[in-house]
């Protein structure tokens, strides 16, 4: 999220309080009784003055606005494409799903354990894809060499399989050590 993002995002939650703190004291602190009767007329004599109500109006826009924001972007969201098209032919297409159980395999290596395999459709006539491997590799040397094997494998498997060219890889190595904790219990406990 970038910065504007959060200042609204803050602005957004700032507003929401206030609304709901004024909602709630001028709604539900009444029913309380003699309780919230402190709380109630201060309120009530804060609202008499129009700063109060400005600033109430404010972030009950601010609300609003947020709330209209959330459901234009809702609407207007698309999902993914989960297809490529091989050279930009639009009669042609190879799910996501297919090429990334070919790159799975093409990154299969001695050594080495892929943990996921991520695809992602890119290009503006939908023709390339990228991508990302995250594998554990179980050597400690030359890991660099180790990455572009396995970039060149899936490459080739991938552009093999859709007769054109389009394929980005990018490998991520995880760490290989596990730690496990043992904890012993007393029988008193069990």
């Amino acid at each position: 999220m970038r910065v504007l993002g959060k200042i609204g995002a803050l602005l957004y939650l700032v507003a929401a309080v206030v609304v709901t703190g004024v909602a709630c004291g001028l709604g539900v602190a009444p029913a309380m009784g003699a309780i919230a009767e402190p709380f109630t007329r201060r309120l009530t004599l804060m609202l008499e003055h129009m700063p109060a109500r400005i600033a109430l109006a404010a972030c009950a826009a601010v609300l609003v606005l947020g709330v209209l924001i959330t459901v234009i972007k809702a609407f207007l969201a698309r999902r993914p494409p989960d297809a490529v098209h091989p050279a930009g032919d639009p009669d042609i297409q190879v799910t996501c799903a297919a090429l990334t159980s070919i790159a799975r395999a093409a990154a299969e290596a001695e050594g080495v354990m892929v943990e996921s395999v991520k695809a992602r459709v890119a290009g503006k006539d939908r023709s390339q894809i990228r991508f990302t491997i995250e594998a554990i590799a179980f050597i400690d040397h030359d890991l660099a060499r180790y990455a572009a094997y396995i970039q060149e494998r899936v490459q080739a498997a991938c552009e093999r399989m859709l007769g054109a060219t389009g394929v980005t890889v990018s490998v991520r190595f995880l760490p290989s050590k596990t730690t496990i904790v043992t904890k012993e219990v007393s029988r008193d406990r069990a």
